[in-house]
């Protein structure tokens, strides 16, 4: 097949989650299509392009919109359309994308994420003719994610929040279920997803390729581990990640630290905003920042901490603890998509008193850290590395072109 991937970003470098699951999908998908890639980069970074131009034939980077806060302000009063479908909207990347259909035959479009379908949507205004299948690959079931996100904050009587969450849930519920019905086949990475997508539109074709973890790649090291070092990971600019940090350190941190003196947080992230200097006060707190490598960091710590109270998908930092053997304790909402069993491949706390004293479990208990290590690590070989995972994606074009073909 000759396959257009759309991202919001480019795939390398791999430095959050979302890039991550798209370079991997573009690696594989590379070794049976003819793929091509249209992205928000930086066009001038010829490094990155010539990685990416290992695995697709085509590359072409368009540089970011930039929108400022008060363009984004009037936005939310002015606009009906989600808060994330207008952050990336780009005349030069709807232009460019023009440019590269008229060049170009494709039999398949790949669009990574909710945010590009409007671009894509705006891309084809006016075109004629059959077009290719176009699949959607939602990262996250949007509007349940604000969904969650609302319920959280008006919990904690953040009003401004809340409302703009609740807001946006319905904004996206509507936007959402055009996009399922406008396209060919959704794919998605939970069944939970899944079935709040198919709530919005019942016959929806969709497939479950979870987030995956490469094995070979992620594997225990030379541990470090002291039996007092707690990891927590994410990108710090985004809104669950922020949550979930602050719960842990204001309401599961200090009773951790009344029983485990020596217990000690590494906080490893990009994008700390403004809660950085904040958090680095708390005691035992060390703030880590932005990595290019987030293996030595697993080798140093003794748990991974997972406290989220909103989202949607799977969390490949859960995935990549499991895959080097490092034990995880983790909400319910943390492990959504991941076939793990609590008490076996992870330990499970909603409360903030039940996470710490999750925690404080396994800090501990050595034996029952290495449990969890070798029952996580084997669970992740078996169903979760992409070798096992990224098949389903051919599976599934096969599926939408042979629907198409009988129709």
């Amino acid at each position: 097949m000759r396959i257009l991937m759309l991202a919001p970003h480019t795939p390398y470098p791999a430095d959050h989650g979302a890039a991550l699951r798209n370079l991997y999908l573009l690696k594989w998908l590379s070794r049976r299509h003819e793929v091509s890639l249209v992205a928000f980069g930086n066009p001038s970074d010829t490094g990155v392009t010539r990685v990416l131009q290992e695995y697709a034939r085509r590359v072409l980077v368009i540089p970011p919109p930039q929108r400022s806060a008060l363009r984004r302000l009037v936005a939310l009063g002015t606009s009906r359309q989600p808060d994330l479908v207008r952050r990336l909207w780009s005349p030069d990347l709807i232009a460019g994308l023009r440019g590269t259909l008229e060049q170009s035959i494709f039999d398949l479009v790949q669009i990574e994420g909710l945010e590009m379908f409007g671009l894509w949507a705006g891309a084809c205004a006016g075109r004629r003719g059959i077009g290719p299948v176009v699949v959607l690959d939602e990262h996250n079931a949007e509007y349940s994610l604000q969904h969650t996100a609302w319920r959280v904050s008006l919990k904690a009587r953040a009003w401004l929040p809340a409302l703009y969450s609740l807001i946006q849930a319905r904004r996206l519920r509507q936007y959402e279920q055009h996009a399922c019905r406008s396209v060919h086949g959704v794919v998605m990475v939970s069944k939970s997803d899944e079935q709040s997508l198919r709530a919005l539109y019942p016959r929806l074709r969709t497939c479950v390729v979870p987030n995956g973890v490469d094995t070979s790649h992620y594997f225990a090291g030379e541990r470090q581990s002291d039996g007092s070092t707690v990891l927590f990971i994410g990108k710090l600019d985004y809104r669950p990640n922020v949550d979930a940090i602050n719960w842990l350190c204001s309401e599961i941190w200090p009773t951790v630290r009344a029983a485990v003196p020596k217990a000690r947080l590494l906080v490893v992230g990009r994008d700390l905003g403004k809660d950085g200097q904040a958090l680095a006060q708390v005691p035992g707190v060390e703030i880590v920042g932005a990595v290019p490598d987030e293996r030595p960091w697993f080798d140093r710590s003794d748990v991974l901490a997972v406290p989220m109270r909103m989202g949607s998908g799977v969390r490949l930092k859960v995935l990549q603890a499991m895959a080097m053997g490092v034990p995880v304790v983790s909400t319910s909402l943390g492990m959504a998509g991941v076939d793990a069993v609590d008490g076996v491949n992870y330990l499970q706390a909603d409360r903030a008193s039940d996470f710490a004293a999750k925690l404080i479990a396994a800090l501990r208990d050595p034996s029952l850290r290495r449990a969890l290590g070798e029952t996580s690590r084997r669970l992740a070989c078996e169903q979760y590395d992409w070798q096992a995972i990224a098949p389903r994606l051919d599976h599934f074009y096969e599926e939408l072109a042979g629907a198409r073909r009988t129709r």
